[in-house]
């Protein structure tokens, strides 16, 4: 492997910068012990990587997954949500059942792979199966260079005492909790666990399904997202049947949503109009979802975020492509509590991101990058995924 404490200059390409996303011309990109030095001009000091006719992009932050589906790719597509996940006897449970756990794993690992040759360098996992769950995805990504944010799941069958200790348990060693639906747990219960771990991560699924959100409205007088408030969440995830009074809630409590648009629509949830939240200032990631019915791409999900907001809206103003762009990196590794290390290229953080070929037939031509990225740019458009300044491929050497 190369040496990391090396300065090394990405010299002759365009930059994806900062936050904003500012999109540089002339400048390098400064490299030394994996981090961004500056960027700026070449210094004579350092070893060039030529990176001409290349887009430097910040590698993408993946909010919402769930990873342990990774071998069920189409199990089950053309069925009713219900059927397919929901516990004890949904379908995606009684395959995890019947895999062992060599098997799961290598599968999870897979996952992993695909993810980091998409240009993913973290994800948020709503990881079942309790605290043996939370483990065997660790073990999944031993060895990679990818940042897996594990949320686990306590036993919704259990008695309130005994999921009580297992949530103990499960943070003991996990990266926080990610919460089916609202009905899952007690308030009090999740009050507790996050006096006990304040410094982790509580997040939870709001308002997926429609008919759901109104059996919550017809039983307590709220929906499920007015409800999750409560417990003092840091993101939720989906807010597709959220009502506006409810989403003017979220934006102020400064709670970051994540969507999910491309599983929502496979499932046939409904199209979340993040239109709207963009007005209603709400801070919005994106997430790919479940394994079983969407890839780990997060190309593919701005393209369809992107074309499903401005024609829900019949607006082409309805969202830019900035805003898209962010949500698929900074404002994900903001949800995820990464954003000092990932999600934009800036001095002090990791140089992980993804040259795109500018050269190459699909971006040929482009009169605005940013766009071309959003819009255009595949899978196969990449040039190379360079991990704290290191191409992939030396990972995994």
């Amino acid at each position: 492997m190369n040496d990391p404490g090396e300065l090394t200059s990405f010299h002759g390409g365009l930059i994806i910068a900062g936050d904003e996303m500012q999109v540089v011309e002339g400048a390098a990109l400064i490299v030394k012990h994996g981090r961004i030095l500056r960027i700026g001009e070449n210094p004579t000091s350092a070893r060039v990587v030529d990176v001409s006719g290349k887009l430097l992009c910040p590698m993408f932050v993946n909010a919402h997954t769930h990873i342990g589906d990774t071998g069920a790719k189409e199990l089950g597509i053309g069925k009713p949500m219900v059927e397919l996940v929901c516990p004890p006897d949904g379908l995606k449970h009684r395959f995890l059942a019947s895999l062992d756990a060599d098997t799961h794993v290598a599968m999870m690992r897979h996952g992993m792979l695909e993810m980091l040759n998409n240009g993913i360098i973290a994800f948020g996992d709503f990881r079942e199966q309790g605290l043996e769950g939370v483990l065997a995805l660790r073990r999944a990504g031993e060895g990679l260079p990818i940042r897996a944010v594990i949320l686990g799941r306590m036993e919704e069958m259990a008695t309130p005492e005994a999921a009580e200790t297992e949530g103990y348990e499960i943070l003991s060693v996990a990266d926080g909790i990610g919460v089916r639906d609202v009905t899952s747990y007690d308030l009090n219960m999740i009050t507790r666990l996050r006096a006990g771990y304040p410094d982790k991560l509580f997040a939870a699924h709001a308002s997926e399904n429609r008919a759901a959100e109104q059996e919550s409205v017809k039983l307590t007088g709220q929906g499920q997202t007015a409800r999750l408030l409560d417990w003092g969440p840091d993101f939720l995830v989906h807010l597709v049947h959220t009502p506006v009074e409810d989403l003017k809630r979220v934006a102020e409590q400064g709670v970051i949503a994540v969507s999910c648009p491309r599983s929502n629509g496979i499932v046939g949830d409904g199209l979340v109009n993040l239109g709207l939240w963009k007005k209603l200032g709400l801070s919005f990631a994106l997430g790919t979802d479940n394994m079983m019915f969407n890839t780990p791409n997060m190309l593919r999900e701005m393209d369809y975020t992107s074309r499903m907001v401005r024609g829900l809206n019949d607006d082409t103003t309805a969202i830019d492509t900035k805003t898209i762009l962010k949500s698929a990196t900074i404002v994900g590794a903001h949800a995820l509590k990464l954003d000092e290390e990932l999600g934009s290229l800036a001095p002090g953080k990791e140089a992980s991101f993804v040259a795109f070929d500018l050269q190459c037939p699909n971006l040929t031509y482009q009169q605005d990058v940013v766009s071309a990225i959003v819009h255009r740019a595949t899978v196969a458009d990449i040039d190379g995924v360079y991990v704290r300044g290191l191409p992939l491929e030396l990972y995994y050497q």
